[in-house]
């Protein structure tokens, strides 16, 4: 038997993150157990331990860690674009097609997810994430406060789900442009529809 190789923490830390991420790409959520990405990484359950209090922990980090490949990427991709122009988040969505297809699956999964405990904070970091970085967007285009944020849930799903079909090559990337940016090119017109009409005043004679 080999001898184990030494990393430091942040890089043991690195290797197992990658090592679930794989088990992710092969078998979803239910395929990252303490035991199998020990085995994966060629380590040992203490050593994950180490690095992981417990499977919840495990779980958490791995998601998290997603969410932030995802918010840097987008956030990359979106940062020359001027605030309040719609088109930057038709920009944005360019950047997905890039990501690997197993974190697309993790942010489908923690957008559709919403009865796994474990999920909850790496949701609640996409979500806030979102929310400041698009919410603003949406309010320069006239949206209610309290559908704006429907509105960006709305349109992070479609849009992960687009790129998602690109990935396992079941849509070509020109047509999930097209259908991205029709969803933004909407968006205004949605605004339009959703402020409520002045109520007409009756003359008084």
């Amino acid at each position: 038997m080999g001898t184990r190789t030494y990393l430091r923490p942040q890089e043991r830390r690195r290797q197992l993150l990658d090592a679930a991420s794989r088990l992710f790409d092969r078998g979803g959520f239910t395929a990252i157990t303490v035991s199998a990405v020990a085995a994966e990484a060629g380590s040992s359950r203490r050593l994950v331990y180490d690095h992981f209090t417990d499977l919840g922990e495990l779980y958490a980090s791995f998601f998290e860690d997603r969410v932030i490949r995802y918010a840097t990427a987008i956030d990359a991709a979106s940062a020359p674009d001027v605030p309040g122009e719609p088109r930057s988040l038709a920009g944005a969505f360019g950047q997905l097609l890039a990501l690997p297809a197993q974190d697309l699956r993790a942010i489908r999964l923690l957008i559709a997810d919403r009865s796994t405990p474990e999920l909850a904070p790496a949701r609640t970091a996409l979500r806030t994430h979102l929310q400041s970085r698009w919410l603003p967007t949406l309010a320069a285009l006239g949206y209610p406060a309290e559908v704006a944020d429907a509105v960006l849930w709305t349109l992070a799903a479609s849009f992960v789900t687009l790129a998602d079909l690109v990935s396992h090559g079941e849509l070509e990337p020109s047509a999930a442009g097209v259908l991205s940016q029709t969803l933004v090119s909407s968006l205004p017109d949605a605004a339009a529809r959703l402020i409520p009409a002045p109520s007409p005043t009756s003359e008084i004679s």
